[in-house]
């Protein structure tokens, strides 16, 4: 059995958060018109870095999350840039937030 696709009825920003935005669509089911609305995330495309040393050590950063209100620990990584290439991103983010380079890159998905 095939789930039910939705058809976009209206759509409506309801928060401008200068690295995302959030909007909420109003939406029908296709078989019934069951009608329901979705809150949505809308970001730039991003990228995340899993840097490893030469010792096989992975490279982390150590930032404040307000969500949690507390540092966490995770792997580089940032928005990319209008007119950015991915690499070009990936490579931006590591230096600015780690310090390291590389000239050897392997792209996972």
């Amino acid at each position: 059995m095939k789930p039910d696709r939705w058809k976009r009825i209206e759509s409506e920003i309801l928060a401008d958060c200068r690295v995302f935005r959030v909007r909420r669509d109003r939406a029908a089911r296709e078989h019934d018109r069951k009608e329901g609305d979705f809150f949505v995330i809308d970001s730039p495309d991003w990228i995340n870095v899993i840097a490893v040393t030469p010792d096989n050590e992975i490279v982390i950063i150590e930032q404040f999350r307000h969500g949690a209100e507390e540092m966490h620990l995770e792997i580089p990584g940032g928005l990319i840039d209008d007119g950015e290439e991915p690499l070009e991103a990936a490579r931006r983010e590591l230096a600015e937030e780690t310090g390291y380079t590389s000239s050897d890159w392997h792209l996972l998905g």
